[in-house]
């Protein structure tokens, strides 16, 4: 490899070690969740810039995939639309949009069935912003040493117009010292807006976020 190569590597590295920590600062309440989050122009705050310089996830105006798939009804039956985006859900969750694994952990995620401005919200983040959500994704487990299994079959709520999943998972980030998140289980609910097109995403773990970074450092 040439040095150059090398170089690379370990600031791919620190980008990734810079967004855990940032994470784990606000989940620990070291700093306020409320400074974790971007800038009306993209940018993070003042003073989380010496923690993320190195770690960008681009601009939450960024604009990923295809034609957005608006479904208001389908037929004479109004709940057709939220059958089948129940059912690509869920294929999606596990397997991946492209068979990638399960786009929760993967990143493998089909962005014509979400909003560009979808917030997704787990015990740790909370940003509206559908191209940083898939960005982080892809920088966080290594899909061929993580998965992800769906526990039954989605619930959906037609007069909420949400869909619902539990979900077991476990996976290595993908960081120098190749941390195991142990098996955690999971709860996702989904918000559908009038257009068919996910508007929330919202997620709980049966693990609380300290635990998460505590496995991610076990080494140190």
């Amino acid at each position: 490899r040439t040095p150059s190569a090398c170089r690379c590597d370990r600031r791919n590295a620190l980008r990734q070690l810079c967004n855990l920590v940032v994470q784990g600062a606000c989940s620990l309440q070291l700093i306020p969740r409320d400074a974790a989050h971007a800038t009306e122009d993209g940018s993070l705050p003042a003073p989380l810039k010496k923690y993320t310089a190195l770690a960008p996830l681009g601009s939450a105006d960024n604009r990923i995939g295809g034609e957005k798939r608006i479904c208001r009804s389908q037929g004479s039956d109004p709940a057709a639309c939220l059958k089948s985006l129940s059912k690509t859900l869920q294929h999606d969750a596990e397997i991946g949009a492209t068979g990638k694994g399960g786009y929760l952990i993967s990143g493998d995620i089909r962005p014509e069935i979400f909003r560009d401005d979808c917030r997704f919200v787990d015990p740790t983040n909370d940003v509206a912003s559908l191209a940083r959500y898939q960005k982080a994704l892809t920088i966080l487990f290594d899909p061929a040493e993580s998965s992800l299994n769906i526990l039954g079959k989605p619930l959906i709520d037609e007069q909420e117009r949400t869909i619902a999943v539990s979900y077991r998972a476990s996976g290595v980030l993908k960081l120098p010292w190749r941390p195991l998140i142990q098996p955690w289980e999971s709860r996702v609910v989904w918000k559908i807006d009038d257009d068919g097109l996910i508007k929330e995403q919202a997620q709980t773990w049966n693990i609380t976020s300290a635990d998460a970074l505590r496995q991610t450092f076990a080494l140190f």
